[in-house]
């Protein structure tokens, strides 16, 4: 009777303990609701990346995401902020478009010099929201610096490895003060933009010391700032071969003969040890690759490849830091899965994010040429709901 009787006194002081233990409960779906169309298409087409995420174990991460300051800029605040409100109820991390040495006209600056400089020191209308939704333990948030990728081939025809462009007129990174700057403002994470042809003027061939030298130099400042660091190749899959002194200039396609999917592999081989900064949390395989050997599903199959065969060469390193891969295009948000049914990394360090761009015009681009009233007349038919049920992700790979 006396063994039965502490037999139960344990029994019930088990209870009793595992009462005090709060359990933990799963993380709440919330419902998100909007007041017009073109909020509701950004938060569905947020919601459908992250479904995407969800079904298949996978991490995200947002690039870019921008939105015009000028005209409608109201209502464009208005998208801007139903978005954010997503994208924390998800908990994703994001970087804003973007912050650097832009001219005070640029509709887009997140931060800017106050005058035409390279300083960064002021705030641009988008800040606001910006800091409203900053980073918490869960996820990093902050913006893009993108001064790296200034008068490169996408915006200047006669770009390439032979005319690179002049360092500190053409394009710069940005000062130590710029850094400060951004910390100050609750800024955590930046993603570097970098460009291929300037930091290895040859596939396959070293990298150019010159220019890495001003890449180290932009992760010390950030380090010495407190910020966090993706490094952004930001490129689309081409690379511009010769130009000025070096003769023609010839646009190389990734998945060519004359640059096969293992030249990114080379370079990130190359980078991934020379970018040793412990600032750097993140590597970013390619901007947009919009611009290979093949277009549609041909495409996207090159970039699977392309990409694979990088992950794997900076784990050879032995580096572990978390790898960004963009999706093949269409790779904003509503449009996630059409071209990647399923995700395709496979990394021995389970440290890889899926990574889009928000824009919130019609077709994605980020040029917002159409009023905002026309804006809501184009939303496709039929209208994506008002009310939107958001899950949080389980799994982070981008944190404080």
């Amino acid at each position: 009777m006396l063994q039965k009787a502490t037999a139960l006194c344990g029994v019930l002081l088990l209870l009793v303990a595992a009462l005090a233990v709060p359990m933990q409960q799963p993380k709440s779906t919330r419902v998100l609701c909007v007041e017009d169309d073109v909020q509701a298409r950004a938060v569905a087409g947020l919601a459908n990346f992250s479904a995407w995420l969800r079904r298949n174990h996978a991490t995200g991460f947002i690039g870019e995401i921008g939105w015009p300051g000028d005209r409608d800029a109201e209502r464009w605040s208005a998208v801007a902020e139903a978005w954010y409100a997503a994208a924390d109820a998800v908990g994703l991390p994001v970087t804003a478009w973007a912050a650097g040495a832009w001219p005070a006209n640029y509709p887009m600056a997140v931060y800017r010099p106050v005058a035409q400089g390279l300083r960064v020191d002021v705030a641009g209308p988008q800040a606001r929201i910006v800091e409203r939704h900053g980073s918490t333990p869960g996820y990093l948030r902050g913006v893009n610096l993108a001064a790296g990728s200034f008068a490169a081939s996408d915006s200047n025809g006669g770009f390439g490895t032979g005319n690179p462009g002049r360092y500190g007129q053409d394009y710069t990174y940005e000062t130590p003060s710029s850094y400060a700057f951004l910390a100050g403002r609750g800024v955590r994470l930046v993603r570097l933009a970098v460009n291929w042809e300037r930091l290895q003027p040859s596939p396959f061939g070293p990298l150019d010391p010159t220019e890495l030298a001003r890449v180290r130099a932009a992760l010390g400042h950030a380090q010495a700032a407190g910020l966090a660091v993706i490094i952004d190749l930001h490129n689309y899959g081409d690379y511009a071969l010769g130009g000025g002194r070096a003769g023609a200039l010839r646009l190389l396609r990734l998945g060519q003969f004359e640059l096969p999917t293992t030249a990114l592999a080379d370079f990130w081989r190359r980078l991934s040890r020379a970018a040793d900064n412990p600032a750097v949390i993140g590597l970013g395989l390619l901007n947009e690759p919009t611009r290979l050997a093949a277009d549609g599903r041909a495409g996207a199959l090159i970039w699977q490849q392309a990409a694979q065969e990088a992950v794997d060469a900076i784990r050879a390193t032995g580096d572990r830091r978390t790898i960004l891969v963009s999706g093949y295009v269409p790779m904003g948000p509503p449009s996630w899965g059409e071209m990647h049914p399923t995700a395709w990394i496979r990394d021995p360090a389970h440290h890889v994010a899926y990574e889009s761009h928000a824009y919130f015009d019609h077709d994605g681009s980020g040029h917002y040429w159409m009023p905002y009233a026309d804006e809501l007349r184009n939303v496709t038919r039929p209208t994506p709901a008002h009310c939107q049920r958001l899950t949080p992700l389980t799994r982070q790979v981008l944190t404080a």
